[in-house]
């Protein structure tokens, strides 16, 4: 069962169980308050008759100057009450043994007076027996008392028809009942339109949430209908933007591990085949000169440390993806002067000056991953600079922060080219770094290891003036 179907009918069957609780009650009511005012007419009514019979034997005594009168001749006068009071309600009075002594009641109320009433009346005198007996498809409101006469007990009874008021609710009912079933109608008529009107945003929100979970990560939900289908609809549309991002994210992650492994192929390629081919040659030649052999030689040699060193920051790559390091303190000025040293080969080579500024600064790293850091970004200046020029190499606090900075006079990048160029296999000027022996991975490995530092990596560059890298991270406090 839909939902709409389920608060359609549980709003119906409340409405409905609401509507005859109250009119039931109503009707409860106003039949209870008709009965009480009918009892009170029909005690009236008795008292009415009682005192007239009780005069009626009074006047009988004066009249035959006697204190007391015959059970005989009480019973005349109550015959003679009977039938002079009893107009608008029907009346007995009985003897003690239940004979009557004047009667004038249908027969089957009479014999239900006698099955129901007389047991009960209360011989005291004081209290009336009232009681609502059915006969013959009427009702009765029938009032009993006791009287001490002469020596003698009679039960004196007076019954009023009240068949009217039980009629009254009948019809009443039937009424309610009449009026519940066309309201019913109508009321569930009114009740559909509402719960469907109201219910629409949900199906619209199911439509849309079934075009995002195909796929459609672009669509976005508008928002109508109350509050609170507006707030599902900005939360719905939040998490169809974080699907996308994630989604997008995935695409660009497997576009790039693509990149990575086609722009890997080709470099790994490029070496193969020199070695390859040169080691052919060798083989193949019959006569190889000592020049020739040299030449070729020092080719396999350099495309074979050209491989070596692809393949070490390749591996060093990978690890770090889900490397934990362990960080200790790190004197900054000696991790950079050992890190100059390794470089003095590369440097005087290329008669490059490297002039280094450092403060005495402690910081928390990896050591010999720290050192790569620094290897890496001074041999990426010094193969984007040109011979006979100067790297700048400064080590100075900031606030709470140690910031290193490695700046060169080289080719520098575009604003473009600077975005990228911590992407593995990106390289600004491919036939430059390949010349050099780059693969583009280096820069790439240095933002892994300052990603692992909790370091920021910043770069700042222009075109034909030169690239300063930075790197900011925090200085060990002295205790």
């Amino acid at each position: 069962m839909k939902l709409w179907q389920k608060i359609f009918l549980s709003s119906l069957l409340l409405i409905i169980a609401v509507v005859n609780i109250v009119s039931i009650m109503l009707l409860g009511n106003s039949h209870r308050l008709l009965i009480e005012r009918e009892q009170s007419h029909a005690v009236n009514e008795h008292e009415y008759f009682t005192t007239a019979f009780i005069n009626t034997v009074t006047y009988e005594k004066l009249a035959k100057n006697s204190l007391t009168l015959k059970v005989s001749e009480i019973g005349k006068a109550a015959e003679s009450t009977v039938n002079s009071v009893s107009r608008t309600v029907n009346s007995a009075i009985y003897y003690s043994t239940y004979a009557s002594a004047a009667l004038k009641m249908p027969n089957n109320l009479n014999k239900q007076i006698h099955e129901e009433l007389l047991d009960n009346i209360d011989l005291s005198c004081n209290e009336y027996t009232i009681l609502t007996l059915e006969s013959e498809n009427k009702h009765f409101m029938t009032v009993g008392s006791a009287a001490q006469l002469d020596g003698e007990l009679y039960y004196i009874v007076t019954a009023t028809d009240i068949t009217e008021i039980f009629n009254l609710r009948k019809r009443q009912s039937d009424f309610v009942r009449e009026i519940s079933i066309i309201s019913s109608a109508v009321i569930s008529l009114i009740l559909l339109v509402i719960t469907i009107t109201l219910l629409k945003p949900l199906n619209r929100l199911n439509i849309y949430t079934k075009a995002i979970a195909g796929g459609q990560y672009n669509i976005r939900i508008l928002k109508k209908g109350s509050r609170e289908f507006c707030e599902l609809a900005d939360n719905m549309n939040i998490m169809a933007d974080a699907v996308q991002s994630h989604a997008l994210h995935l695409e660009k992650i497997a576009e790039s591990r693509q990149t990575f492994i086609a722009n890997l192929a080709h470099e790994m390629k490029t070496p193969l085949t020199s070695i390859l081919g040169f080691g052919d040659l060798l083989r193949i030649k019959k006569k190889v000169t000592d020049s020739e052999r040299i030449e070729y030689a020092a080719v396999i040699v350099e495309e074979t440390k050209r491989l070596r060193s692809l393949s070490e920051k390749l591996m060093e790559l990978v690890v770090l993806g889900g490397t934990e390091i362990e960080k200790k303190p790190v004197d900054l000025p000696k991790l950079i002067g050992d890190a100059e040293t390794a470089l003095t080969p590369l440097l005087t080579k290329r008669n490059i000056s490297l002039i280094t500024d450092t403060e005495k600064i402690t910081i928390e790293a990896d050591e010999e991953l720290f050192k790569s850091l620094l290897y890496n970004i001074i041999e990426n200046a010094v193969k984007a600079s040109p011979d006979n020029s100067e790297i700048i190499l400064k080590a100075k606090r900031n606030k709470d922060k140690a910031v290193i900075s490695v700046a060169d006079h080289g080719i520098g990048m575009t604003k473009e080219e600077t975005e990228r160029v911590f992407e593995p296999f990106y390289m600004a000027d491919k036939s430059r770094s390949r010349k050099a022996g780059g693969a583009g991975l280096g820069l790439a490995l240095c933002a892994e290891i300052a990603k692992l530092h909790n370091s920021v990596l910043k770069i700042d560059s222009s075109l034909g003036k030169g690239t300063t890298v930075y790197i900011e991270m925090h200085e060990v406090k002295s205790k």
